[in-house]
């Protein structure tokens, strides 16, 4: 008798159900690595392409903002001959100085009024405080966003027919008081910010925004005039596409109502118009200041590039779509470090790139009536400090510790630098890491929510503490835009 063993070559050995099992499991690791790649490669190849034509926008705007003299002073001042009749472009006018509105002519890039325009804030700045204003015998100039197409896709529905371009009246001809619509303010159409009031007073805090400005033709109302310069100097020149202009989805929410215009975002590809128009898809505007008050040759700032940036008045937080002001402390700390000009305030110890966020997110009976949502920050995207106030006199209370002769609150972390100064900035800088939201610890009781967010470089600028507890003194602001995909430094020069 034979007798076959495991061994033996004879014996045909076949594929046990482990065998398979451990198989399967080892091709489906493959296949999911292989799977894990093509969103990687989408997300890396997106993101090739935002800095590829961020690259090609800084280049088209720094040679726009040079050859058509985009931040030429004189232009500011002074409307271009073709217009006589309104030769003026930031007229001002004191009312309790005698002056009657619209007849002082003022340099928006050294001087701010809470008198242009009909100001929605005058209530709320005491009405008789002068605006902001530098030296000039030297120092800075205010810094401003030069932002013409904004402007451009908002529509005034109080004029017949609705003008497009004027989201202001200059010269307030209307009788009434239109919102400014300032770059990164709190809530540019009431007196009560959704930001709470600084601790210092009980006003709001100083997160009135930048000057939104523009130098191009203010008579230039018609939408074909505008797309010949505005649209076609601010937006990416690269793609072109078809959009019909009867399209009715996409609407603007404007202080008169709904208006249906092109959708400068997801174009229409119907083609029976046969109307071509630059893709809105990147666009760009400039954030800077005069490096010299008194010298308008040179200027330093950023050139702020967006992706699918929204152009409309979002009605249910009294502010532009896509800009989210919240609180921010710059350097938090429950270790500060007292000012040797003040043993009350300093600053934030081992914070020089942190920033605390934080906003009304639950809403309590007689504390927050107008909780807002999480903003959204993820590592990558630009937030900007944006404290901007506009009223003189607060700054001069909140900002200085001494206002004969002007001295600020010295950082003895920092070579003794007033780092809580200047009372009007922009600041950006990218975000590295992000804490989740929560209850913030300091005023969620209150209902506030708070998240932690550590930028790209150290702040230059820092908020005032208290140094009982480590609250801030004065309260500052932060943008947050998650359409911003890159902010490019430049110092332009005006010849």
């Amino acid at each position: 008798m034979t007798f076959r063993t495991a061994a033996d070559p004879k014996r045909r050995a076949g594929i046990t159900l482990t065998e398979i099992l451990i198989s399967i499991m080892i091709l489906g690791i493959g296949l999911v690595s292989l799977a894990t790649l093509f969103p990687i490669g989408l997300l890396r190849l997106r993101e090739a392409q935002r800095q590829t034509r961020s690259a090609y926008l800084f280049e088209s705007a720094t040679a726009d903002v040079a050859a058509r003299a985009l931040l030429n002073a004189n232009s500011f001042t002074y409307a271009d001959m073709f217009n006589p009749a309104n030769a003026m472009w930031y007229p001002a006018g004191n009312p309790l100085g005698g002056n009657p509105a619209g007849s002082v002519r003022y340099n928006p890039l050294i001087q701010d009024t809470p008198y242009y325009g009909g100001d929605a804030y005058d209530t709320a700045h005491g009405g008789a405080n002068p605006g902001a204003s530098v030296p000039t015998s030297g120092g800075y100039g205010l810094p401003f966003a030069y932002d013409p197409l904004w402007r451009s896709q908002t529509i005034n529905t109080l004029t017949t027919p609705p003008t497009q371009g004027t989201y202001l009246d200059p010269l307030n001809s209307l009788g009434v008081n239109l919102p400014e619509f300032r770059f990164a303010s709190g809530n540019p159409t009431s007196t009560t910010s959704f930001l709470r009031a600084d601790p210092s007073d009980t006003k709001q805090a100083s997160a009135d925004g930048l000057q939104r400005l523009t130098n191009f033709n203010p008579l230039m109302s018609s939408a074909s005039a505008v797309a010949a310069i505005v649209n076609s100097t601010f937006v990416s020149p690269e793609d072109v596409v078809w959009q019909d202009p009867s399209n009715q989805n996409y609407l603007v929410a404007f202080v008169g109502g709904l208006v249906g215009t092109p959708s400068p975002v997801v174009p229409d590809l119907a083609i029976s118009a046969n109307v071509p128009t630059n893709d809105w898809r990147f666009s760009w505007m400039v954030t800077a200041q005069q490096t010299n008050g008194s010298n308008g040759a040179s200027f330093e700032g950023n050139i702020v590039i967006f992706e699918n940036r929204p152009f409309a008045f979002d009605s249910s937080t009294g502010a532009v779509a896509g800009e989210t002001v919240v609180e921010a402390v710059y350097g938090p700390s429950n270790n500060v470090a007292a000012s040797t000009a003040s043993a009350s305030y300093g600053y934030g110890v081992g914070a020089d790139r942190t920033v605390l966020l934080r906003w009304p997110g639950v809403q309590i009976v007689g504390i927050t009536s107008s909780p807002q949502p999480d903003p959204v920050v993820k590592v990558g995207d630009w937030i900007a400090d944006v404290t901007y106030e506009r009223s003189q006199s607060l700054v001069l209370s909140r900002f200085y510790s001494s206002t004969s002769p002007l001295v600020g609150y010295d950082n003895p972390l920092n070579k003794s630098e007033w780092d809580n100064l200047p009372a009007q900035r922009c600041f950006w800088y990218q975000v590295q890491k992000v804490t989740p939201a929560q209850l913030d610890p300091q005023l969620g009781a209150q209902g506030y929510r708070s998240m932690t967010v550590y930028v790209n470089s150290p702040l230059q600028a820092k908020t005032l503490l208290n140094v009982s507890n480590g609250s801030p003194a004065v309260l500052n602001a932060a943008l947050i835009c998650p359409y911003v995909v890159n902010v490019i430094p430049q110092t332009f020069f005006v010849r």
